[in-house]
């Protein structure tokens, strides 16, 4: 025989479902900067007890002691009768006086009734307490015990769905016997919950437990007074109890990618544009990079990690900052015509960026042909480094075909008009050859 936990005293209107240890209550607002670069993921957070988003605070003026009604033969069913036919957590399934009275002789008339020893207390204080915790009793005949205040849980279950499936009482209260007062830090925590809601036995959708928007995705603002009486402010967000690496701690907007990986997951909360959104540039989170970050930034540019370029456009933002503080070789733009006036510019005999003939020879003559030390190498493998200083200008001053700029050095090798690569990167995008090759060159149909 199933057994429904005596007298539960706190709102068994919420009980089985919570999914709550998935998602603990964690504050929008982003903790402190990381004090490095590439801070170390958030350990998931082992929750303390149930959300306070998912089950708000309660007022439960009542003492009861679960563990010695049970020891008296006290059945889950002979006082929570209702649970069985219960469909939705929001149903208050305390016993009222009428269940109590099977035990308790209750007579209004005689609040301070006293009964034989031995036998279940009939005095109102014996279990109606007030607002400090003391026994309450009646001032006047009209006078009615402080009322029981249980706030809507943030939550779907059904509990009659679950009892006709065999579910018992065990399974998801078993420690309500064993105490005395039971209230919501007791109710269940979703890690119970998947040892059945696992995909395979039952539905592993967030959706079924959660409550939802119209559109599917699951409620995540749902901060009251109720919620915010017992701690629970902010969104509702991943604790990393479920899979490990989704808590959404300071750092995860930046060290998401493995929980990324699972679109469909991320989607039960956020809309697609979220991603697009941020990972497009329009949105830039200001506490994605640590404080004083333009001082530190120089490992991750030359790694790349994280992308810049999800954010930063290489040629204004990352050009436009080195070129006004003057880590630059051409803070003009590489303009033609016009000399650099940079402590970091060649020729300018003050300090160089690069290493001698890393373009020009000692007398300043650009170097037609490259040497180990030369620029073309660097350029080759990482031209990302070289774009963070340089605009297309400074290429185009000795690789364009136009003399008029200076040197005509072409970039490719030889006899490299009759190549497919040449023919593949015309097909693809001839707006890039256009850059250093005039308009209706023979160049472009690569047949030279």
């Amino acid at each position: 025989m199933r057994r429904w936990p005596t007298g539960i005293a706190t709102g068994l209107a919420v009980v089985a479902a919570a999914a709550v240890g998935v998602v603990a209550a964690l504050a929008t607002a982003s903790a402190a900067s990381p004090a490095t670069t590439q801070a170390a993921p958030v350990a998931p957070v082992v929750p303390a007890g149930p959300s306070p988003l998912i089950y708000p605070a309660e007022t439960i003026p009542i003492k009861f002691d679960h563990a010695a009604h049970a020891r008296l033969g006290a059945t889950c069913e002979s006082c929570h009768s209702a649970a069985a036919g219960s469909t939705v957590a929001a149903d208050n399934l305390i016993p009222g006086e009428a269940a109590c009275r099977s035990c308790h002789k209750i007579d209004r008339a005689q609040p301070t009734k006293a009964v034989a020893k031995g036998q279940a207390a009939a005095r109102c204080d014996a279990c109606h307490v007030d607002a400090g915790g003391n026994g309450w009793m009646p001032l006047t005949a009209f006078s009615q015990p402080p009322p029981v205040a249980l706030a809507r849980p943030n939550l779907k279950f059904n509990h009659r769905l679950h009892a006709t499936r065999g579910i018992g009482c065990e399974l998801c209260h078993g420690n309500a016997a064993a105490e005395a007062m039971v209230t919501r830090v007791d109710l269940p925590m979703m890690s119970s919950c998947l040892g059945c809601h696992d995909g395979k036995q039952s539905t592993a959708r967030c959706g079924a437990c959660h409550l939802t928007e119209s559109d599917g995705r699951l409620q995540v603002k749902l901060t009251t007074p109720a919620t915010i009486a017992v701690g629970g402010t902010g969104l509702l967000e991943p604790s990393g109890s479920l899979r490990g690496f989704d808590a959404h701690g300071p750092t995860f907007r930046r060290d998401h990618a493995q929980a990324g990986r699972d679109e469909s997951y991320c989607l039960s909360c956020h809309r697609r544009n979220e991603c697009v959104d941020c990972h497009g540039g329009v949105v830039k989170p200001p506490d994605i990079h640590p404080s004083d970050y333009v001082t530190l930034h120089v490992p991750d540019a030359r790694r790349n990690v994280p992308d810049c370029s999800s954010c930063h456009r290489l040629q204004t933002f990352c050009i436009g900052c080195h070129q006004r503080t003057g880590v630059a070789s051409d803070p003009t733009g590489g303009l033609p015509g016009v000399k650099p006036d940079n402590p970091f510019g060649t020729g300018t005999a003050v300090k160089q960026f690069h290493p001698p003939g890393w373009a020009r020879d000692a007398g300043g003559v650009p170097i037609s042909t490259p040497r180990p030390q030369s620029h073309s190498v660097q350029a080759k493998r990482n031209i990302r480094t070289c774009v963070s200083c340089h605009r297309e200008e400074s290429c185009l001053a000795c690789h364009s075909t136009d003399p008029s700029r200076g040197p005509t050095f072409s970039p490719h090798g030889p006899n490299f008009g009759r190549t497919a690569r040449c023919r593949f990167l015309a097909a693809r995008n001839q707006r890039a050859c256009l850059k250093c090759h005039a308009i209706g060159a023979p160049e472009l149909d690569c047949e030279q």
